[in-house]
């Protein structure tokens, strides 16, 4: 998405350093902290023989604002950008309307296979929220992996079937009476698979 602010910054920092756009497209990044700026040029890379400080400070003071990137401002020896929030809006919204539900989508992953297992609740006793939070970050977790191109697979597994059957089937056996039962099943089995 920052892209088109990214060359706006290249080119005009290629023309006023007289270093060339491949050397400076790299140079430019994200910000670590927004209230510094939105776009970070780091001026050192871009191998230039005197002081990264002056040169960034140079660079600063000659930077012309344009319709993508409204200011420039050296701190130390990088360049910290603000770009125009109008242009950033209409252009995410843009992208969002022509991609629709694939909005954010890429190939990241691609060729890259995961496995998410998640909730894993003990199915002798009551499914509780915390098996639903488990289902829930399970299912996020793959999906963002679907969303990046990734062969992601699933697995949900309720539990080990076998050991929690056999433990209920022997509390049943003697704890368990079938009145209890036919009146509120789930209790009762919980509390014969408790004991």
């Amino acid at each position: 998405m920052y892209d088109i602010f990214k060359t706006s910054i290249t080119t005009q920092i290629s023309a006023l350093s007289g270093v060339s756009a491949e050397i400076v497209e790299p140079a430019v990044g994200v910000s670590n902290n927004m209230a510094n700026g939105d776009l970070t040029l780091t001026v050192s890379r871009l191998r230039m023989k005197d002081n990264p400080t002056q040169i960034a400070k140079t660079l600063a003071e000659q930077w012309k604002a344009d319709d993508m990137v409204t200011g420039a401002e050296a701190a130390g020896p990088y360049i910290n950008f603000r770009i125009n929030r109008t242009v950033l809006t209409r252009s995410v919204l843009q992208t969002v309307h022509a991609t629709g539900p694939k909005y954010g989508w890429t190939n990241e992953g691609a060729g890259k296979r995961v496995i998410v297992e998640f909730s894993s609740p003990n199915i002798a006793k009551p499914f509780h929220v915390g098996h639903l939070r488990s289902t829930i970050i399970g299912n996020f977790i793959y999906k963002l992996h679907k969303a990046h191109g990734w062969d992601a697979i699933s697995m949900n597994y309720l539990g080990d079937w076998g050991t929690q059957y056999g433990l209920l089937a022997l509390g049943f056996e003697r704890f368990g009476t079938e009145e209890e039962l036919v009146a509120d099943p789930i209790k009762h089995l919980f509390d014969v698979y408790v004991k």
